[in-house]
Protein backbone atom coordinates (compact mmCIF):
# COMPACT_ATOMS: atom_id res chain seq x y z
CA UNK A 1 0.00 0.00 0.00
CA UNK A 2 1.42 3.38 -0.97
CA UNK A 3 1.83 6.32 1.39
CA UNK A 4 -0.99 8.15 -0.44
CA UNK A 5 -3.33 5.24 0.28
CA UNK A 6 -2.28 5.28 3.92
CA UNK A 7 -2.92 9.02 4.13
CA UNK A 8 -6.38 8.54 2.61
CA UNK A 9 -7.14 5.83 5.16
CA UNK A 10 -5.72 8.01 7.94
CA UNK A 11 -8.13 10.76 6.92
CA UNK A 12 -11.28 8.82 6.07
CA UNK A 13 -10.77 5.50 7.82
CA UNK A 14 -11.98 4.01 11.07
CA UNK A 15 -11.56 0.56 12.67
CA UNK A 16 -14.87 -0.59 11.13
CA UNK A 17 -14.14 -1.77 7.56
CA UNK A 18 -17.72 -1.40 6.32
CA UNK A 19 -17.99 2.20 7.50
CA UNK A 20 -14.60 3.01 5.99
CA UNK A 21 -15.67 1.62 2.59
CA UNK A 22 -18.93 3.59 2.74
CA UNK A 23 -17.05 6.77 3.69
CA UNK A 24 -14.55 6.29 0.86
CA UNK A 25 -17.38 5.84 -1.65
CA UNK A 26 -19.03 9.05 -0.42
CA UNK A 27 -15.71 10.91 -0.58
CA UNK A 28 -15.18 9.63 -4.13
CA UNK A 29 -18.65 10.81 -5.13
CA UNK A 30 -17.91 14.28 -3.76
CA UNK A 31 -14.36 14.54 -5.12
CA UNK A 32 -13.86 16.93 -8.02
CA UNK A 33 -10.40 15.79 -9.06
CA UNK A 34 -10.63 12.66 -11.28
CA UNK A 35 -7.38 11.26 -9.86
CA UNK A 36 -8.60 11.60 -6.28
CA UNK A 37 -11.94 10.06 -7.26
CA UNK A 38 -10.14 7.10 -8.83
CA UNK A 39 -7.89 6.64 -5.78
CA UNK A 40 -10.86 6.68 -3.37
CA UNK A 41 -12.81 4.10 -5.40
CA UNK A 42 -9.73 1.91 -5.94
CA UNK A 43 -9.02 1.88 -2.21
CA UNK A 44 -12.67 1.11 -1.38
CA UNK A 45 -12.70 -1.82 -3.82
CA UNK A 46 -9.38 -3.08 -2.44
CA UNK A 47 -10.78 -3.04 1.11
CA UNK A 48 -13.95 -4.85 0.04
CA UNK A 49 -12.12 -7.59 -1.85
CA UNK A 50 -8.94 -8.21 0.11
CA UNK A 51 -9.55 -7.42 3.76
CA UNK A 52 -11.31 -9.27 6.54
CA UNK A 53 -12.77 -7.38 9.48
CA UNK A 54 -10.21 -8.57 12.05
CA UNK A 55 -7.28 -8.26 9.67
CA UNK A 56 -8.39 -4.78 8.65
CA UNK A 57 -8.72 -3.62 12.26
CA UNK A 58 -5.15 -4.73 13.03
CA UNK A 59 -3.86 -3.18 9.81
CA UNK A 60 -5.69 0.08 10.52
CA UNK A 61 -4.18 0.56 13.98
CA UNK A 62 -0.68 -0.33 12.77
CA UNK A 63 -1.06 2.02 9.79
CA UNK A 64 -2.16 4.89 12.09
CA UNK A 65 0.92 4.36 14.26
CA UNK A 66 3.14 4.37 11.19
CA UNK A 67 1.62 7.51 9.65
CA UNK A 68 1.64 9.42 12.94
CA UNK A 69 5.33 8.57 13.40
CA UNK A 70 6.34 10.06 10.02
CA UNK A 71 7.21 13.76 10.47
CA UNK A 72 5.13 16.06 8.27
CA UNK A 73 6.88 19.25 9.24
CA UNK A 74 10.19 20.45 10.53
CA UNK A 75 10.55 19.83 14.25
CA UNK A 76 11.05 22.91 16.40
CA UNK A 77 11.72 22.31 20.09
CA UNK A 78 9.47 24.02 22.61
CA UNK A 79 12.41 25.85 24.17
CA UNK A 80 13.25 27.63 20.91
CA UNK A 81 11.78 31.15 20.69
CA UNK A 82 9.22 31.77 17.98
CA UNK A 83 10.18 34.64 15.66
CA UNK A 84 7.57 37.38 15.50
CA UNK A 85 7.58 39.75 12.55
CA UNK A 86 5.53 42.53 14.12
CA UNK A 87 4.06 43.50 17.43
CA UNK A 88 0.44 42.85 18.35
CA UNK A 89 -0.31 46.58 18.16
CA UNK A 90 1.10 46.79 14.61
CA UNK A 91 -0.84 43.69 13.58
CA UNK A 92 -4.12 45.12 14.91
CA UNK A 93 -3.46 48.42 13.15
CA UNK A 94 -2.70 46.63 9.88
CA UNK A 95 -5.87 44.52 10.12
CA UNK A 96 -7.97 47.58 11.00
CA UNK A 97 -6.57 49.43 7.97
CA UNK A 98 -7.17 46.43 5.76
CA UNK A 99 -10.79 46.07 6.88
CA UNK A 100 -11.51 49.78 6.45
CA UNK A 101 -9.97 49.66 2.97
CA UNK A 102 -12.20 46.70 2.05
CA UNK A 103 -15.25 48.49 3.45
CA UNK A 104 -14.44 51.61 1.43
CA UNK A 105 -13.88 49.56 -1.72
CA UNK A 106 -17.22 47.82 -1.20
CA UNK A 107 -19.00 51.16 -0.72
CA UNK A 108 -17.44 52.53 -3.91
CA UNK A 109 -18.61 49.43 -5.81
CA UNK A 110 -22.18 49.84 -4.54
CA UNK A 111 -22.44 53.48 -5.71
Amino acid sequence: MSMNDKKILFTFGCPNRGLTVTRLCHAAALAVDPTAKKNFFRLAVMLIEEATDDGYRNFFYNMRLEVERVPHHKYVPDSQPVPVDMSIRDYHKRMKDHLSERRDRYRRMMK
